[in-house]
């Protein structure tokens, strides 16, 4: 399967090259410059609701259904000049654009980007947990003879992340060959180190930042190669040198070219429905990748009236009197009441029921209040 397979994809402007470096093989695409097409809508605009700069995950998350979650990331060598405060904004932009373009395509999946509640913020990408990270060597340290050294990034960009996470990575740093603008690891299951993709800010064939543009549309054609496309065994996966790719045509985001003035909302995901999404086959689909949030998510609201506490609301410690969260349409929760001493749990209202542990189907909106009291004083023994 597809899934376990490590390898690199670059997609290119200019001439296709293959190359075959040792331990990897580096799937090539081309942007095929003067071959334009009309622009596509203009991404909403978001406003980046953080201020600073920080390499670790922000905590408490948004997205509590699942440990799994994809953090975006914007690196620089230790001499690089520091965007990143210019560049929030139009990064959160596109990541929007994204979340937006792959609701069109399934409305009932998107991917979970890592978000972080920062105070006043009214928008969901807003709250896009966005982190900086000044890399301990100099840019020279990053490129190799085929452009970028991707081993030497993750490396270095290891201690940032863990293997429940996808990294997305903005890269503003110098590249050998200018016309390469991405490329990723394809490790369908596993996060950390491998689970990178990387979007070169410095490269010449897309400058669109925060236009859900061509860089959004390279942006996601990395993440659905982390995701684990384009299996080999998709009917319509391209022979070699473009393998990792579909060829069935030319509007899939996994095809191995695309055209100067193509935009997200001009791509499509998996064409037919029959290669690397959503398919019937017997190999690895993407639409089942644990880095997809389930959707619509329903909000679980979960309190405690009088002496005692409910557990189990994802993402929440034992909580009192309310907590809630938003969550996976499909996902499983079970709540427990916790009575504190010197009282008793009487009962649940709402979705729950009886005095034992609930299970609650978040397949829409629940509330559940579990009833404390205080414990009955024994009575006296007749002499």
């Amino acid at each position: 399967m597809e899934a376990t397979h490590v390898a690199r994809m670059q997609l290119r402007c200019g001439a296709v090259r293959a190359l075959r470096p040792l331990a990897f093989a580096l799937f090539v695409a081309a942007a095929v410059l003067g071959l334009a097409r009309p622009a596509g809508a203009t991404a909403t605009p978001v406003t980046w609701c953080g201020t600073d700069e920080v390499s670790t995950n922000r905590v408490p998350n948004l997205q509590v259904s699942s440990a799994h979650q994809i953090r975006v990331v914007y690196a620089i060598p230790s001499d690089g000049v520091d965007n990143f405060a210019a560049d929030a904004s139009p990064i959160a932009t596109d990541i929007g654009a994204m979340d937006a373009w792959w609701r069109g395509q399934d409305p009932t999946r998107t991917p979970r980007f890592d978000l972080y509640p920062f105070p006043g913020c009214t928008t969901t990408f807003g709250d896009l947990d966005l982190g900086f990270v000044r890399l301990p060597h100099p840019a020279v340290s990053y490129i190799d003879s085929s452009g970028v050294n991707l081993e030497a990034l993750a490396v270095d960009l290891g201690s940032t992340t863990s293997q429940d996470v996808k990294t997305l990575v903005y890269y503003d740093g110098p590249t050998v060959d200018p016309d390469i603008c991405g490329t990723s690891f394809t490790n369908g299951l596993s996060g950390g180190e491998i689970g990178m993709s990387f979007l070169f800010l410095q490269a010449d064939c897309f400058t669109d930042l925060g236009q859900g543009g061509g860089l959004a549309r390279v942006a996601l054609h990395e993440l659905i190669h982390n995701f684990g496309a384009v299996p080999i065994a998709a009917p319509n996966s391209c022979p070699p040198p473009d393998n990792g790719h579909v060829c069935d045509s030319t509007t899939d985001i996994m095809y191995p070219y695309t055209y100067d003035g193509d935009t997200l909302d001009t791509a499509v995901l998996d064409v037919n429905r029959d290669d690397y999404y959503g398919h019937n086959g017997a190999w690895w689909d993407v639409r089942n990748s644990p880095w997809l949030a389930h959707l619509p998510q329903f909000p679980l609201s979960a309190s405690a009236q009088g002496p005692g506490k409910v557990a189990g609301v994802p993402g929440v410690a034992a909580c009192g009197p309310t907590c809630s969260a938003t969550l996976d349409s499909d996902l499983a929760v079970r709540l427990v009441a916790r009575p504190a001493a010197g009282s008793v749990f009487l009962g649940w209202r709402g979705v729950c029921t009886g005095t034992g542990a609930c299970r609650v189907a978040m397949n829409g909106p629940k509330s559940a209040v579990a009833r404390f009291g205080p414990k009955p004083k024994p009575k006296p023994k007749k002499r």
